[in-house]
C-alpha cells in the first residue's frame, strides 16, 4: 500500500479513537481533571501518537501532507482544546500566527520548498487532472454557495422576553456561610468611608443633596478597598465588562445580550449591593427557573472570589461609575449574615 494512504488511514483512524473514544468519551465527562489525564495531556498523547506511528513505520510522509497536518493539530487545539473556548476573532488571530509559523516550516530550505511547490504546480500546469477539477470548478462553486448562503436574508428570530434584574431569593449561601439578602450590607463600606448622610458617622438622617463623600479619595481605608477591587476587576472581569465598566470588554461581542454596563443608570444604581452580591457570587448559573431565560453567561464567581474579594470588587464598580447604591429601610437594616 502506498506509504502516503497509510499515513492518512493511520491519521483517520487515530483521529477517530482519540476524538470519539478518549476525548469526548473520558476527559468531557471527568468532573475534576487530575495532573496526568486532562485535556491537554490529552492532546500531548494525540501528537505523540502522530509522531510514532511516522517513526516506527518509517513513512516519511511529504512535506506537503506534514504541513496540513500540523496546521490542523493548532486548528483542532484552539477549537475544540483550549478551554474556556475563545470568540472566533481571537481564533483567526491564533490560526494566523499558526499559518505564519506553518508556512515558515514547509519553507525551511530551498529543497522542502519545492517538495510542497510540486503538487501545486502539476495541479496549475495540468498533471493531476482530478485536483484540476476540484481547484478550479468545485472549489469556487463551494466558496460561492458558501457567501451566498451567508448573505441570504433570513427572517429575523422572535423577540425574547427577559428579566434584566431577576428577583433575588431570601437567602443565599456562599463559602458554606448563608446570607440574609435583605438588609445585608456592604462591609467595606461603613461609618467615615461611607458617611454619606448628615449627622456624622453612624447617623440616620437623610442624605444632603450633593454630598458624596464615598467618592472621597482621602478616605484612606476605603480607597485602599476600591483599589484592592478594582484591581480583582481588572484581573478577573474587565474582559467582559470592559475596562471602563461600559460593557464592552474584549469578549464582549460574543455574548448575547451583552454584559451588563454599569455607566448605565438602568443596572447598578438602581440595585442593592446586596443583590450584586448574589448574582456575582452566583452569576448565570445560579439563576432561578422561573420566568426564564436570563440570557446570562456570567461564570459564578464564589468558585474564584473569596467573599471579600466579591465586596471589593462591588465597591469598585460603585466607585468608578459614580453611582450610589440603593439602601435599606431602617426597618430592614439588621439583616445579614446568619
Amino acid at each position: 500500500m502506498n506509504k502516503v494512504v497509510t499515513g492518512l488511514i493511520l491519521y483517520l483512524v487515530g483521529f477517530a479513537v482519540f476524538h470519539f473514544g478518549l476525548f469526548e468519551q473520558v476527559i468531557l465527562k471527568m468532573e475534576e481533571p487530575g495532573v496526568l489525564l486532562n485535556r491537554y495531556s490529552y492532546f500531548l498523547l494525540f501528537v505523540a501518537y502522530c509522531i510514532g506511528f511516522n517513526i516506527i513505520l518509517k513513512l516519511k510522509p511529504p512535506i506537503a501532507l506534514n504541513g496540513l497536518i500540523v496546521w490542523l493539530l493548532g486548528a483542532y487545539f484552539y477549537k475544540v482544546v483550549l478551554f474556556p473556548p475563545i470568540p472566533w476573532t481571537l481564533l483567526i488571530t491564533y490560526m494566523m500566527l499558526w499559518t505564519i509559523g506553518t508556512f515558515l516550516y514547509i519553507s525551511q530550505d530551498p529543497v522542502t520548498f519545492a517538495e510542497f511547490r510540486k503538487p501545486i504546480v502539476k495541479t496549475v500546469v495540468g498533471e493531476y487532472k482530478v485536483a484540476q477539477y476540484v481547484v478550479f470548478i468545485a472549489l469556487p462553486l463551494l466558496v460561492g454557495f458558501a457567501t451566498y448562503k451567508s448573505l441570504e436574508p433570513s427572517f429575523a428570530e422572535p423577540v425574547e422576553l427577559r428579566t434584566v434584574h431577576p428577583a433575588p431569593p431570601a437567602t443565599t449561601k456562599v463559602h458554606g456561610k448563608s446570607y440574609t439578602l435583605e438588609g445585608l450590607q456592604n462591609p467595606f463600606r461603613i461609618d467615615e468611608q461611607d458617611n454619606y448622610v448628615d449627622g456624622g458617622p453612624g447617623g440616620n438622617a437623610l442624605p444632603v443633596e450633593g454630598k458624596f463623600p464615598f467618592l472621597d479619595a482621602d478616605k484612606v481605608e476605603y480607597m485602599k478597598s476600591v483599589t484592592e477591587g478594582g484591581t480583582i476587576f481588572f484581573e478577573n472581569c474587565h474582559y467582559c465588562h470592559g475596562d471602563q465598566l461600559n460593557g464592552l470588554g474584549m469578549f464582549s461581542h460574543v455574548f448575547n445580550p451583552t454584559p451588563a454596563n454599569f455607566i448605565d443608570p438602568g443596572t447598578i444604581a438602581m440595585l442593592r449591593e446586596s443583590f450584586l452580591f448574589w448574582r456575582v457570587a452566583k452569576g448565570g448559573p445560579g439563576l432561578p427557573n422561573e420566568s426564564t431565560p436570563w440570557s446570562s453567561a456570567m461564570p459564578p464567581w464564589e468558585e474564584h472570589l473569596k467573599v471579600e474579594e466579591i465586596w471589593k470588587v462591588i465597591l469598585f464598580e460603585y466607585w468608578y461609575t459614580g453611582w450610589h447604591p440603593r439602601t435599606f429601610d431602617e426597618e430592614s437594616a439588621s439583616g445579614g449574615e446568619e
